[in-house]
């Protein structure tokens, strides 16, 4: 089969233009928003990364050039505690959008033939056979889609203690993109939802294989009125015993009370 490189994009406080404000309406990009970004990073995102069964890939975690010294020395500790983690520093978006082509380059090998790209959120949580899955739906195939459906949602209700939701989605944003070296221009060139409408999509919703996290600095996610569970096994997204949360369990019992009328509203307009 063609050798490929697999690349996983996290842009973490680069600046844009449609990116003033937080969906509960904290100015982005703040001292405040900083120190909670990269608690919630510590915590979650970072160690799911590193729990990863298959490490065969390159993770490029985007920040402004102008980040301050105290973050960039915390930057600079997580690459030597990860070397799969690169921080690449850019002015802005727009900087990522014209030359993501030319950094992917620098990582592939003189057998590659295909790339597979992904792009994840930095408040965002990995199952360990995230990446493994992904890799084994791998076929070189140019332009194909690998869409890992299913996943959880898990936010955040008070200091470590959380509801968790079931998540699943066609083309959601944990989606990857196979293309040929020859002419790629990675998973950050397209919405995620229009990924559905590619003609080759291998799909996958056997078990949930990652976590978005919901919480008040979030830019546009919001909490899923899907069924709540009491319990998941957060070893297997790579949260250390320290960090683990408390589900909690009133909140999951109204949340799924407060569900019954809809599901029998379904039910009701199914039959019909």
């Amino acid at each position: 089969m063609a050798a490929f490189i697999h690349i996983i994009t996290t842009r973490f406080n680069v600046p844009t233009e449609n990116w003033a404000q937080t969906r509960a309406g904290h100015t982005a990009l703040t001292d405040e928003w900083h120190e909670h970004r990269f608690e919630l990073f510590q915590k979650y995102t970072f160690p799911s990364f590193k729990n990863q069964k298959n490490k065969n890939f390159v993770w490029l975690v985007f920040f402004d050039v102008k980040t301050k010294t105290k973050y960039q020395k915390l930057i600079r500790t997580l690459e030597q505690e990860f070397p799969n983690f690169t921080a690449v520093f850019v002015k802005n978006g727009g900087e990522i959008n014209s030359g993501i082509t030319d950094i992917f380059k620098n990582y592939f090998q003189k057998d590659t033939q295909f790339v597979i790209s992904t792009d994840i959120d930095n408040d965002d949580l990995l199952h360990d056979e995230f990446v493994d899955t992904i890799q084994s739906l791998y076929k070189p195939v140019h332009n194909s889609v690998i869409d890992l459906r299913r996943g959880l949602q898990m936010s955040l209700v008070k200091e470590n203690q959380v509801l968790i939701n079931e998540y699943y989605a066609v083309a959601n944003p944990f989606v990857s993109l196979v293309e040929n070296i020859n002419s790629f221009k990675t998973i950050m060139n397209e919405w995620h939802n229009n990924f559905r409408h590619y003609d080759s999509v291998t799909s996958y919703d056997q078990k949930p294989l990652f976590i978005q996290l919901i919480h008040t600095h979030n830019l546009m996610n919001s909490q899923l009125k899907t069924k709540a569970l009491l319990k998941i096994n957060f070893s297997e997204y790579g949260i250390p015993a320290a960090h683990i949360p408390e589900i909690l369990k009133y909140k999951t019992l109204f949340h799924n009370l407060k569900r019954i009328p809809q599901i029998f509203k379904k039910l009701i307009l199914s039959k019909g």
